[in-house]
């Protein structure tokens, strides 16, 4: 499912060109085809309340399954689409099919990986997500949306049929009493037998954060709730406004507008995304969470800067010749994925299952995704009009200031969660133990 975000998220980066140029088959303008990256996101936001009660009405594994239907169905109406609402319509169902993946994936995997692993694993849904913005960037260039889609609903399918053989989370069963069904999940997890000690310990800490009232007043009025609250609304923030979803969502309109070569720079740059976003998930784990987001932004907000000097030579100082230097905004959104990968595109999703209590985490991960899809939203539709009312380079130097100064906070608030239990991270964010 995170390699359908990616195709559903990068699919307006070949999409949005093919579809606003092709006059014979589609009559959609530029201005049009901009709502196509802000919908989803808004429709997320509208998901959010939903899709966090599926998670502790159904169970996380359930939820998942759900998040299927929508993103299948967003595919079938985007192989059939002709005009600009049906693809409004599909965006939309993207929307929702995204809202129940985050809000499922990165809980599930928090709460059945080890402490030991969880990084590993988490980082899995940042490397599938940018192997499918790669995948749907290469098909792009050489087929139409119709048989686009149908290639992308495969995995989809494929999903659904395999996926009711996975095992729910312990965590949950145990929220829900079912004591016997945790333990056999949890020795299926495990890969043992004997999970007796493993078990009570589980048992114990779900025990204690749902001994929590759980309720809104508690998100803001508890200290822990409150520290992981902000911590959250702020890694999404610098997330977003360091330009991570607009150049995901305009890769091939941002290099198209460079004058370069516009189908092979956006396909390195998504190749490259997938190489780093592999390796980088080595590095997490070896300089952990806090480190890596601090140091990853400050060498983003470098990249970003550098494209918005780059666009502003090119588009306000004419008499420069630049003809030599159209790889420049190659060189920086591929140096922009290389840093990214190792901090900024990962730790926020990774900790989205880490930092909230049993009690309280659907309602942190609540304001959490509703936080994710206005940021999206906001930046993708800042982007765009920046881009059209001032140039390319106006936007790209907004997001360096506003990153810098989210930087900085993020130095102050993040706390440190590598190789620490759901319970121990708890603890930290209360006060009673140090990082």
């Amino acid at each position: 499912m995170a390699l359908q975000y990616g195709l559903h998220f990068a699919w307006t980066s070949p999409f949005f060109v093919q579809l606003t140029k092709d006059k014979e088959n589609y009559n959609i303008t530029e201005d049009q085809a901009s709502l196509f990256t802000t919908l989803p996101p808004m429709f997320h936001i509208l998901s959010c309340p939903l899709c966090s009660w599926m998670c502790n009405a159904v169970g996380r594994k359930n939820t998942l399954l759900a998040s299927a239907v929508p993103n299948s169905l967003a595919w079938i109406l985007e192989a059939y689409a002709t005009d600009v609402y049906t693809f409004y319509l599909a965006r939309c169902l993207t929307g929702l099919g995204s809202c129940a993946v985050f809000a499922s994936l990165s809980m599930y995997i928090g709460e059945i990986a080890t402490p030991k692993v969880r990084g590993f694993w988490g980082n899995f849904m940042s490397i599938f997500t940018a192997i499918g913005q790669f995948f749907i960037n290469l098909i792009g260039i050489y087929c139409n949306t119709r048989l686009t889609s149908y290639i992308c609903l495969v995995p989809s399918i494929l999903f659904i049929i395999t996926f009711p053989f996975v095992p729910e989370s312990p965590y949950y069963l145990l929220m829900k009493g079912k004591e016997e069904a945790a333990r056999r999940s949890l020795g299926r997890l495990l890969r043992k037998r004997d999970v007796a000690a493993d078990f009570e310990q589980l048992k114990a800490d779900v025990k204690r954060q749902m001994s929590e009232t759980g309720t809104w007043r508690d998100l803001v009025c508890i200290a822990a709730n409150r520290k992981a609250l902000i911590a959250g609304v702020l890694m999404r923030c610098a997330q977003q406004f360091c330009a991570t979803g607009a150049l995901g969502s305009y890769t091939r309109y941002i290099f198209e507008e460079s004058g370069g070569d516009a189908e092979s720079s956006t396909l390195i740059y998504s190749g490259a995304s997938v190489i780093m976003t592999v390796i980088a998930g080595f590095t997490i784990h070896h300089f952990g969470r806090k480190k890596s987001f601090v140091v990853s932004m400050f060498l983003c907000i470098a990249c970003i800067l550098a494209l918005s000097i780059f666009y502003y030579i090119k588009e306000l100082q004419p008499q420069v010749d630049i003809s030599r230097w159209l790889w420049t905004p190659l060189l920086g959104v591929t140096a922009f994925t290389i840093f990214s990968s190792f901090g900024v595109l990962v730790i926020p999703t990774l900790m989205l299952g880490e930092l909230f209590s049993a009690s309280i985490k659907a309602k942190g991960l609540t304001v959490l995704l509703s936080v994710m899809g206005l940021t999206i939203s906001l930046s993708n539709y800042i982007f765009y009009w920046l881009t059209v009312s001032y140039g390319m380079y106006c936007p790209f130097l907004v997001f360096s200031i506003i990153s810098v100064f989210l930087t900085i906070l993020c130095i102050y608030i993040i706390p440190e969660t590598k190789g620490k239990t759901l319970e121990e991270i708890q603890q930290i964010l209360s006060g009673n133990v140090r990082e």
